[in-house]
């Protein structure tokens, strides 16, 4: 699950600055996620991550950006998480092999938070 290491970098991010800003609590997170990225598991990563911190109890508002797969085969589809083989898409009409790049599917956008 490489989305774990992907949330678990933007919290560590995010903590020295909200430290440095005095939050004490979170109230809402949004993330723009890739349809690639498994809202489940950045579910679980971000609770996982967040235990005992002020984002511990925020609320998650995740968006989903579709991820557009088109082979040089010309077959079209939305890529999902179930979809691919771990970083890889597989085209089921021709074979050919996509990477896809979860670290660019996940975007912090906003924190909302309390002082």
């Amino acid at each position: 699950m490489h989305e774990f290491g992907i949330v678990e970098g933007i919290v560590k991010g995010l903590l020295p600055q909200l430290e440095a800003q005095g939050v004490e609590r979170v109230s809402e997170v949004h993330f723009r996620r890739g349809s690639a990225f498994s809202e489940d598991s950045l579910r679980q990563a971000y609770a996982a991550t967040t235990i005992g911190t002020p984002l511990e109890l925020a609320e998650l508002k995740i968006d989903t950006v579709n991820l557009n797969y088109v082979c040089k085969c010309g077959y079209q589809q939305v890529i999902t998480s179930d979809d691919l083989e771990g970083h890889m898409f597989i085209c089921p009409v021709c074979g050919a092999v996509h990477e896809v790049d979860e670290a660019h599917d996940l975007e912090l956008i906003e924190v909302i938070a309390e002082a």
